[in-house]
């Protein structure tokens, strides 16, 4: 790798870090200062990631690594997954910070609050570059505890605290979970250096088998999934900005570590299948909750569970380019939508129900899902993908028909015209269409950086797709409130449940507030 790109890249989560040796009290002295020379600093950051992507890309796209000391235990490896995380990772950086500007005007802590966030984004990039074990393990680390800093940026907010502790308990699991996988890699390859580990990887063994479970089980705790969860939705009394950083960015950390350490699965394969089930379960779940909430906020929140569930059983299935493509699209919705939540209320009437469509007609359902996997899967007959020896692509290819089915659920329920028919086929025709094709762009993009997964078995994939095919039904029938598979009664119960979110988060709280983890005045 050339030097001087090396170098630019390397300073680029170091003109973050560099904040933290700053004192808090004369950047609150400065707070709106701090804000404007933090944005400029992302500005700069994507310009020059922008250009060393350019560069690399135009170099043939080879997986390189640059670092220093032993073992390059700092400094930074450049492949098909770092250089769009680095990208996107910037850009969100930029648009958060000059949020931030306006957001927190007039806070007396300004200063502080820029500190905290510019030290979280230095980590992430820090993580997203690691050329080794050493480097990530580090960054994984200090991403959470500056983030904790960010959490409870306001003391006098008892619930929010309290859902910062529980984070701050399941990202300690998390921590040591990641350190024993990496100790035990080591132990094995005898390398901390990933170059040097992915070579090294062959055929399964007993203990790439715990270290591939120890680094799911941490995958599992970071991306907030099922019953690990609670947290989340309680942490919307933090700062705006905090939550678009949070949801759009570190609640991805999860799916990274996963992705990055594939040739690990690819070697030792078993521990997929507990992500895949997880991550299906946690999807599930979390989309019943979404559809209950009234409050915009918590809403997102659930939506990120349910996503981050979808991603995970992208990675279980050994999907990993979806998994990516999924990161990126993710993460640019869900900052948009904490952006811009403050405005949600004034257009919540689109999203709601049409009065006129209220009444139950059943040929619209049938005909939106008929229509919707005949485009799925045909599309990916015409691209030439055959589901079945796609890792994961049945499965994926149901969720993605019956997304398609939300998408024509609202007009066909409307208007049942074979012209509604044509024009809202023709936009499912499209977004299918754009689907596969960024699909198979994104596996383009990692094939020179990630060895392919091995298939899973097509009878778990099929009853993970069973699963997520009744349950998304189940979900289009609460939202049409059809009584086709689901009567009256029982869905009004459903909904009182999923309101209280399954009450999952009141047991948390009474078993931590057992151990003495409660705010006094929670």
């Amino acid at each position: 790798m050339n030097t001087l790109i090396a170098f630019t890249l390397l300073s680029i989560p170091l003109a973050y870090l560099v904040w933290l040796f700053f004192p808090s009290r004369s950047l609150n002295r400065r707070g709106a200062r701090s804000a404007v020379w933090a944005e400029r600093i992302a500005w700069g950051t994507l310009l020059a990631a922008g250009a060393s992507v350019a560069l690399w890309m135009a170099n043939g796209r080879a997986p390189s690594t640059w670092g220093l000391g032993f073992e390059s235990f700092l400094g930074i490896r450049f492949d098909a997954l770092s250089t769009p995380l680095l990208v996107l990772v910037c850009f969100l950086a930029a648009i958060i910070l000059r949020f931030s500007r306006n957001y927190m005007a007039g806070d007396p802590r300004k200063g502080e609050f820029v500190k905290w966030i510019c030290a979280t984004l230095g980590c992430v990039l820090a993580l997203i570059l690691a050329p080794g074990l050493i480097q990530f393990a580090a960054a994984w680390i200090g991403t959470s505890l500056s983030l904790h800093r960010l959490l409870v940026y306001f003391p006098n907010r008892p619930g929010t605290l309290f859902s910062a502790r529980k984070k701050f308990l399941l990202s300690r699991i998390a921590d040591i979970a990641v350190i024993a996988a990496f100790v035990g890699l080591y132990q094995t390859i005898g390398s901390q250096n990933f170059s040097a580990i992915f070579a090294q990887m062959s055929a399964e063994s007993e203990r790439l088998l715990w270290i591939g479970s120890l680094i799911a089980l941490a995958a599992v705790l970071k991306s907030a999934q099922f019953p690990f969860h609670t947290w989340l939705p309680d942490t919307m009394g933090t700062p705006t900005p905090v939550s678009a950083l949070m949801h759009a960015g570190i609640i991805n950390a999860g799916g990274v570590l996963l992705i990055r350490f594939a040739p690990v699965f690819v070697a030792a394969p078993g521990p997929l299948y507990a992500v895949a089930v997880v991550g299906a379960l946690t999807a599930v779940f979390a989309s019943f909750v979404m559809l209950s909430q009234t409050s915009v906020k918590r809403g997102l929140a659930y939506s990120t569970i349910a996503q981050m569930g979808f991603m995970l059983m992208q990675c279980g299935l050994g999907a990993f380019h979806l998994a990516l493509l999924h990161i990126l699209a993710h993460s640019l919705y869900k900052a948009h939508s904490f952006l811009s939540s403050g405005s949600t209320v004034h257009t919540i009437d689109t999203l709601s129900t049409d009065s006129k469509a209220k009444r139950e007609v059943h040929l619209p359902l049938f005909a939106a899902v008929a229509i919707s996997f005949i485009i799925v899967f045909g599309l990916a007959w015409a691209f030439g993908i055959n589901p079945s020896q796609k890792p994961g692509m049945i499965a994926l290819g149901v969720v993605v028909a019956m997304a398609t089915t939300q998408l024509l659920l609202r007009q066909l329920r409307r208007d049942v015209s074979p012209a509604c028919i044509l024009r809202v086929t023709a936009v499912a025709f499209s977004v299918a269409t754009v689907y596969l094709v960024l699909a198979s762009l994104a596996a383009w993009w990692m094939e020179p950086s990630l060895t392919p997964a091995p298939l899973t078995s097509k009878g778990f994939e099929l009853t993970v797709a069973g699963i997520m095919f009744l349950a998304l039904a189940t979900t289009l029938q609460l939202q049409i409130g059809s009584r086709i598979l689901i009567p009256l009664r029982l869905r009004d119960a459903l909904y009182v449940h999923a309101l209280n979110g399954f009450y999952i988060n009141i047991l948390a709280n009474r078993i931590l507030k057992l151990v003495k983890l409660q705010p006094k005045r929670a």
